[in-house]
């Protein structure tokens, strides 16, 4: 058997989806004489919303009777979009319709209890009607007009069609089944059904089924919206929106180990190597990167995970009813969330929704702190010398060039130094290569000890070092040669050339480290020759 699809050898049973809404339709406006009728639809590309809008229209055509096109809403078939409508015809002060036609019983319940709750009768004030007769529909108060698609009956035919063929294989026949309006309450209609006892206990079922949908949609959008995250600060921007509109209490994430033991791991997961803590266990030690109370967000500092709360919280951990959940990575222990105030808002699946949204979150920001460690690591050994901690020659290049553009735009010269280290050679025979590091690293601190933070300072080959900075003449530029030249004290010794230029391009540089080069040749030949005349 099947159902509004033709399948070979089945048999087939349609839904008449028009007749019960042009029945119900028809009832408002010869019944109750109504000729200013407002429509919600579902969304505009659906189907069944396109199919139900037109045949609204052509009822209306037919009464001769129009619809402005502002007084139709695109809604989502939930109770969520019901209740937005009805709040812009009470905010914007709109002046209410005779009537809202609902392509939907959830729409139409969710605009029933936002007129509801401010205190707009139904029917008094305006009808409301819906379409599907859902199952909650029979608890509004008035009970929801609507239209029943006829599936129970549909249900009840399929099995006997199925038992049918079972007995005597009787295959293709075609039933339609035809909606039917169903007149109560909120159009006018049965009134002698409402009011009874139990009134305000069916309208508390719906309530509580509202604000449940509510709450799924609000950490539906949580999820997808964690789970792209990458940020930190993204990550508590979206969990403050969603903490505040859930409505929570107070609210803590509790991170394991330390802000600064948070980046040691990353510098250790990057590099490779292993973490020394049991990475699916809780640290004895926690922090509090978030902390919501009172309506205001903090952090906390590192406590030991016994206490549970952060010691100087505001929120004391006695007297109190609070869920622990742990929020974690895989088998990556990351922390834990404590949510106070449990209520029917945060529980079960729901409460999941939200800690499996945080767990996604953090999980995705791990991922992409330790990518970016790596990428940073990767960029320092690409610019830079692992001995010295200087640039090396990609990363004087790199950023030689931004030096000589401000120095262009500042209308000033560029000075350039080149060092050459005297005895290195001698160093490693007699020493071994450890103390002709150390010995490179000494001429390095010396460098860097008599540069400002704009001066390029470059380990240039072995023991050879370069020192790019602007500077306004050839004076300041001899001044700054002298005071680094004056900084190489027993036992470093080098040899150096100081050259001062107006330069434009990168292009230019080759020639100007040439020319320091050269000078620096000059004055290592100059000593030596000192030296032989010494002895």
């Amino acid at each position: 058997v099947s159902f509004n699809r033709k399948i070979d050898d089945a048999n087939e049973i349609y839904f008449d989806n028009q007749k019960g809404f042009k029945e119900l339709v028809e009832h408002l406006i010869t019944k109750h004489k109504l000729t200013d009728i407002h429509y919600i639809s579902g969304p505009f590309g659906n189907r069944d919303a396109i199919e139900r809008l037109e045949l609204f229209k052509e009822i209306l055509s037919e009464h001769n009777l129009t619809i402005d096109e502002n007084n139709i809403f695109e809604g989502s078939f939930d109770f969520v979009s019901g209740k937005h409508i009805a709040k812009k015809y009470i905010n914007e002060g709109k002046k209410l319709p005779q009537a809202f036609v609902v392509a939907n019983d959830f729409m139409a319940i969710g605009l029933l209890n936002e007129l509801r709750e401010a205190g707009i009768r139904v029917p008094e004030d305006v009808i409301v009607t819906g379409y599907d007769n859902c199952d909650i529909a029979r608890f509004t108060q008035p009970r929801l007009t609507t239209v029943d698609r006829g599936e129970y009956e549909a249900g009840v035919l399929a099995y006997e069609q199925l038992v049918n063929n079972i007995n005597d294989t009787q295959t293709g026949t075609r039933s339609i089944i035809s909606g039917k309006p169903i007149l109560t309450g909120s159009c006018g209609c049965c009134a002698e059904n409402q009011n009874s006892k139990n009134d305000s206990e069916k309208w508390s079922a719906v309530e509580t089924k509202i604000h449940m949908d509510e709450s799924l949609d609000l950490l539906k959008g949580l999820t997808l919206g964690f789970y792209h995250m990458n940020q930190f600060s993204d990550f508590q921007h979206l969990l403050e929106k969603y903490v505040q509109e859930i409505g929570l209490e107070s609210f803590y994430f509790c991170q394991c180990g330390s802000r600064e033991s948070y980046y040691e791991e990353l510098e250790l997961l990057a590099s490779g190597k292993r973490v020394k803590r049991n990475m699916s266990m809780y640290q004895d030690t926690v922090w509090c990167p978030l902390a919501y109370e009172s309506g205001e967000w903090n952090s906390y500092p590192s406590f030991s995970k016994r206490l549970l709360f952060p010691p100087n919280s505001k929120k004391k951990a006695e007297g109190g009813y609070y869920i622990v959940m742990p929020v974690h990575q895989g088998k990556v222990c990351i922390g834990y969330s404590i949510i106070c105030n449990f209520n029917n808002k945060v529980s079960g699946r729901i409460l999941q929704h939200l800690v499996l949204g945080i767990d996604s979150a953090l999980g995705n920001i791990r991922k992409n702190d330790i990518m970016t460690t790596m990428l940073a690591k990767i960029n320092q050994k690409w610019q830079y010398d692992e001995l010295t901690g200087l640039y090396n020659r990609s990363g004087f290049i790199n950023n030689a060039e931004k030096l000589i553009k401000k120095a262009k735009s500042k209308k000033q010269g560029i000075c350039a130094i080149f060092f050459d280290l005297d005895g290195l050679k001698a160093v490693n025979d007699k020493k071994g290569h450890e103390a002709g590091d150390n010995y490179i690293k000494s001429m390095a601190d010396v460098i860097k000890e008599h540069t400002e933070e704009d001066d390029i300072v470059c380990r240039y080959g072995g023991d050879e070092f370069v020192v790019l900075s602007i500077q306004e003449s050839r004076k300041s530029s001899i001044k700054k040669f002298k005071s680094i030249m004056a900084g190489i004290t027993d036992p470093i010794s080098a040899s150096a050339g100081c050259v001062f230029d107006y330069i434009s391009k990168i292009d230019e540089l080759g020639r100007l480290l040439e020319e320091a080069d050269k000078k620096m040749y000059a004055y290592k030949k100059e000593k030596k020759r000192a030296l032989l005349l010494k002895k």
